[in-house]
């Protein structure tokens, strides 16, 4: 038997929600029902303020068997009152599936 590699990337996790503090952001997502041809190994996000985007590396959030369960990350840093759009995709063997996105401002 011969390997094949992974071609076909995960969908867009579903139902992202932002909930925001002053300095900081809860990200809430739904991993994929399905993966494409390879498991999810982890998530790629995204945060930007429109100016300036801040690449965040979500390594601790792996999952070895996508499920319905929600999945979660703090991102920290944020600047009071600002506007932020996240985004939130799967990452597979294949690469990383389209992004979900949400926008939030954080308070004051």
């Amino acid at each position: 038997m011969t390997p094949t590699a992974a071609t076909t990337p995960p969908p867009a996790p579903t139902s992202p929600k932002l909930r925001t503090r002053s300095t900081a952001a809860t990200l809430a997502w739904t991993p994929p029902t399905a993966t494409g041809d390879a498991e999810v190994i982890g998530y790629r996000v995204t945060v930007s303020d429109g100016r300036d985007p801040i690449d965040v590396t979500v390594r601790d959030v792996l999952v070895a068997q996508p499920s319905a369960k929600g999945m979660f990350r703090v991102i920290g840093g944020l600047k009071p009152g600002t506007s932020y759009t996240v985004t939130v995709a799967a990452v597979t063997a294949a690469g990383t599936g389209p992004s979900a996105t949400v926008t939030a401002t954080t308070t004051s």
